[in-house]
């Protein structure tokens, strides 16, 4: 602080302190709290004048002791520290405020002019450093600086907080904590990450969380559905393209690896991928550049790949429909989603889920029996996760309010048959009775692609890589079965 700054201070600190005892704690609502830790009764009544006059809540302490003590009670957003205290140092409080939730900005005040000081304490966690004498400005601009950070900092923090809380993993199984323990310890490296799991098992949710706890989790998280993506389109899709490329293409577009910036790639189904298209990817995974499509300019880029696939690539690669060199890059670390059957009553806390989420949309007086807690447990959950949510949302829109039992998710889960549909018990005899080889086959053909599709909600893309079909042909083939 400035010598002629500083004279007649204390007068007009001790006017605009609060009343109250020292020690008091003060509300952690309103202005940001500000905490000056110093032994020099003139500079610290100084710095209170100085900051309670731009709107601060402000405390002083003139040594460790009563710093601890103000520190529990104050939780300040902002704490200035003199290093030089009567009992001790300055940097040794700096643990204390950093345990804080949240924790402070930091600001070391020192007569010292010593680098290494100015070190230690950067290195101890402190967020800047101002040497004596002080100049009011300078005061005033590293606490609103300092203050303006640690919002940034917390607001950031929110942020992915909601976001991790939207993307979060729910239950407690023991394949569920040993997937989530492997996850945090790949989630801050840069290696490839290969996700394996049955449809509806949840792969999106983990490459979600895997983004968010990685230090990449400010960038973007892009995703794209290799099976859903026309071939003819799939290039331009992942690699970009220059203006008039194509037919349509009336501007330049980046792809996904350059759109993701330093962020994460998704690639779903990646065993879906046409040879082609493989054998690119590889080459553009090697050098870490793209060349959009009718251009010669080669970009590079920075974002880290992950991929998932619920085909056996291992079989994929014996029948020479995925490239073992592809394989081998994108599974850097492979992680295996357990399907809903192996997680136990894990699906009572998911199913708890989705009907608090779809009642909160939908208001009803509806909660799970124990008869329903029972029968979801003993099912196989062929359509996972997926399958269980879509059942819930039709308890709520379809069952009487009260207690949802096993009889009533039964009903709903149970496929419903048309009058002329062959019931599960008579389909030998009904289909057998049959003497027309041809329609023999429509009827089974039809049939098998209905309860696929129903298991599926209807989804036609992800039946399709379900049961080893392109969705084109899937498509043609519903229209001729009489099922779109």
């Amino acid at each position: 602080m400035d010598r002629d700054t500083s004279k007649g201070r204390p007068a007009e600190a001790s006017k605009a302190r609060p009343s109250g005892p020292p020690g008091d704690a003060i509300s952690s609502a309103g202005p940001p709290r500000i905490l000056v830790v110093e032994d020099e009764a003139d500079i610290r009544e100084s710095f209170c004048a100085i900051l309670e006059a731009e709107g601060f809540r402000v405390s002083g302490a003139t040594s460790l002791r009563e710093a601890r003590d103000t520190i529990v009670k104050l939780k300040p957003s902002l704490a200035l520290l003199d290093v030089g205290l009567p009992d001790g140092n300055g940097l040794d409080l700096i643990p204390q405020l950093q345990a804080l939730d949240p924790a402070p900005a930091i600001v070391i005040v020192t007569a010292e002019t010593k680098v290494e000081t100015a070190v230690q304490a950067m290195k101890a966690g402190a967020t800047d450093y101002l040497e004596k004498p002080i100049g009011l400005d300078r005061l005033l601009t590293t606490a609103r600086l300092c203050l303006e950070r640690r919002a940034l900092v917390e607001e950031n923090r929110e942020l992915r907080l909601q976001a991790s809380d939207r993307w979060r993993v729910l239950g407690t199984s023991d394949a569920i904590r040993s997937l989530l323990d492997k996850l945090d310890r790949v989630a801050d490296s840069d290696i490839p990450v290969l996700i394996r799991g049955e449809n509806g098992t949840g792969k999106e949710l983990i490459a979600r969380q895997l983004h968010l706890r990685s230090k990449r989790y400010r960038e973007r998280f892009v995703a794209t559905n290799c099976a859903a993506i026309p071939e003819t389109l799939i290039e331009a899709e992942f690699f970009g393209h220059a203006k008039g490329a194509f037919t349509g293409a009336d501007r330049a577009r980046d792809g996904l690896f350059i759109e993701a910036g330093a962020g994460t790639v998704f690639l779903d189904e990646i065993g879906e991928m046409p040879a082609a298209l493989q054998a690119r990817l590889l080459r553009v995974l090697q050098e870490r550049r793209v060349t959009p499509l009718g251009s010669s300019e080669q970009k590079d880029f920075d974002c880290r790949i992950v991929t998932a696939s619920n085909r056996d690539l291992e079989a994929a690669i014996a029948d020479g429909s995925f490239r073992e060199d592809l394989y081998y890059r994108v599974r850097g670390v492979e992680l295996v989603v357990p399907p809903l059957r192996e997680r136990g009553d894990d699906v009572l806390v998911l199913a708890q889920h989705f009907l608090d989420e779809e009642m909160a949309e939908k208001p009803r007086d509806l909660v799970l029996g124990k008869s329903a807690g029972t029968w979801l447990r003993a099912q196989p959950w062929p359509g996972n996760v997926r399958q269980l949510r879509s059942l819930i949302r039709a308890a709520v829109l379809l069952l009487d309010e009260g207690e949802i039992d096993a009889d009533g998710l039964e009903s709903l889960a149970r496929p419903q048959r048309s009058a002329t549909a062959p019931s599960r018990e008579g389909e030998p005899t009904s289909f057998f009775a049959i003497e027309n080889l041809r329609e023999f086959r429509h009827a089974v053909e039809k049939e098998f692609f209905r309860r696929k599709l129903e298991e599926e909600a209807w989804n036609v893309s992800v039946t399709a890589r379900r049961v080893g079909i392109r969705r084109t042909n899937l498509h043609d083939r519903l229209r001729l079965l009489g099922l779109k």
